[in-house]
């Protein structure tokens, strides 16, 4: 029905499994999650143990080279520079979500979102030429540190034909929008609390999100901040209308699975591997296998 939103996470990004008849090249893959913060300890010298904090290590890879700059271009190199989108990536672009909402810095879903309108314009018989210059129509909302920054809002009637794409830690095109360390964090926490007009979550946005199913890839709910601004989106709601929320994940943890699915009953865990899940459902909606 086109009433459902998409939560994007940055394991949506992981190569998939061996034996796959899909393929998804390292090269090309952004790092995520530990490996990024790995890499960015290395490069920093961090002193401690807990190098895949990512959180702690970027603050301090900020702190060692004095420039905000600095971080944000190792994070677009490690997260975007040569890498593309997947096949679980454009295939879910293909499925036409109205609303997506990400914590990633890339641009990976954009360019999905641009191949597969370049795909239907080759099926339209489209020349080559002509195919080079199509760019998919979308609206863009990226978060703002700055309190004093209106939030672009989604329309009252969201459309797959224009979708409507929510950054809420970033953007790599906007170094001081990336929500990276610690203190980044804090501030977007305090920033839920602004007025409505300021908010980085639109009041329709957030209209939706309390009506609309809201399905989660590429997310461990074992994630404090993401569990905290997901509370936060349903602070006060009534369990009685709180909307259906999936979560894709093989390894659900089991402390957050008995509080979130088996006693508040607030997320179902689909426990599937992405790679295996996002072909079940393109099957399920077009009736066709999922491209490779």
């Amino acid at each position: 029905e086109k009433k459902c939103i998409l939560f994007l996470g940055s394991a949506i990004h992981v190569a998939p499994p061996s034996p796959s008849v899909y393929q998804y090249p390292a090269n090309k893959c952004p790092l995520i999650g530990a490996k990024l913060s790995q890499l960015l300890a290395a490069k920093s010298g961090y002193p401690e143990a807990d190098r895949y904090n990512l959180q702690r290590v970027s603050w301090y890879y900020e702190w060692r080279f004095q420039f905000r700059n600095l971080l944000v271009d190792e994070v677009k190199d490690a997260v975007y520079t040569d890498c593309e989108p997947s096949p679980v990536l454009r295939g879910l672009a293909r499925l036409g979500f109205p609303l997506v909402i990400t914590t990633n810095y890339d641009l990976l879903y954009e360019e999905a979102l641009h191949q597969v309108a370049q795909e239907r314009a080759r099926a339209e018989g489209k020349s080559e030429a002509e195919v080079a210059k199509i760019r998919a129509q979308f609206d863009k909302c990226v978060y703002s540190s700055d309190s004093n920054v209106p939030t672009k809002d989604c329309e009252k009637e969201p459309s797959s034909a224009r979708p409507y794409l929510l950054k809420i830690h970033g953007d790599i095109i906007d170094e001081k929008s990336i929500v990276i360390t610690d203190e980044d964090y804090i501030q977007f926490v305090l920033r839920m609390t602004d007025k409505r007009k300021h908010r980085p979550i639109g009041e329709i946005m957030l209209t939706h999100l309390r009506r609309w199913p809201t399905l989660f890839i590429g997310y461990r709910l074992k994630d404090y901040n993401l569990r905290l601004l997901f509370k936060s989106l349903r602070w006060k709601l009534d369990d009685a209308i709180v909307p259906p929320t999936y979560s894709v994940d093989s390894q659900p943890d089991v402390l957050i699975r008995d509080l979130w699915q088996e006693r508040r009953r607030h997320i179902r865990f689909i426990e599937k591997n992405l790679w295996e899940f996002v072909p079940d459902l393109y099957r399920a909606v077009t009736g066709q296998d999922m491209p490779q």
